[in-house]
Parts: C-alpha cells; structure tokens; sequence
C-alpha cells in the first residue's frame, strides 16, 4: 500500500480497491465491508462492457463506456420507479384494509347494541 493510500485509509476509513474492467486495471476507494458489492459491481460493469463490444466492434472503449453508463443508470431508474409503484400499491392495499377494519368494527358495534 503507497503512502497515499495508507493517508486515504486513516482519514476517511476507506482502503484502495483493485479491479479489472476491459482488460485494464483500476484504483478505487472501498469502505470497509463493502468489498463484496464493489466487486459484484465491477463484474457486472465488465461484463456489460465486453457485451457492448462483441455486439458493435467500431466503438471506443470511452463510447462502450458511456453507453454502458447510461444503460445502467435506465436500469436503476426503471427500478426505482417500479419500487416507487409497488410502494404506492402498497399504501393503497394498507388504506383499504384500514377501511375495512374500521367497516367491520363498526358493524360488529350495531351487531351487539340492539339486544
């Protein structure tokens, strides 16, 4: 570990992270613990970028890269919209069974006063 990292490492508790993506290597700050997602990540970036390749052989690596980032970003946004959706139905079900608590307790109410 360089100096600069040993540096990195005390300030802010992260340690340099050595990955691979197209054949070349890269340097990045991981915090602690995280080593696993970072790597997961890494491979699916790689994967992604060597995809990108087989399929047009005339691009960049900087294009197949800038495509691949925006193919992810749609991704996570169509995700986090669909989590948005089932967030919303969700509340809706949660507003419908209070109802129907409410509706049912009210009727077991009218059920026993009239003895």
């Amino acid at each position: 570990m360089s100096a600069r990292d040993q540096a990195d490492k005390e300030v802010t508790g992260n340690q340099p992270a050595r990955l691979r993506i197209l054949d070349k290597e890269v340097q990045i700050a991981c915090k602690p613990g995280e080593e696993d997602d970072l790597m997961q990540a890494a491979a699916y970036v790689d994967r992604s970028m060597r995809d990108l390749r087989k399929r047009n052989t005339t691009s960049s690596i900087e294009k197949i890269a800038i495509v691949t980032a925006i193919n992810t970003a749609h991704a996570l946004l169509k995700s986090r919209s669909q989590e948005k959706s089932d967030d919303t139905v969700m509340d809706r079900v949660s507003a419908i069974n209070a109802k129907l608590d409410q509706l049912l307790s009210a009727s077991t109410s009218e059920k026993k006063e009239p003895e």
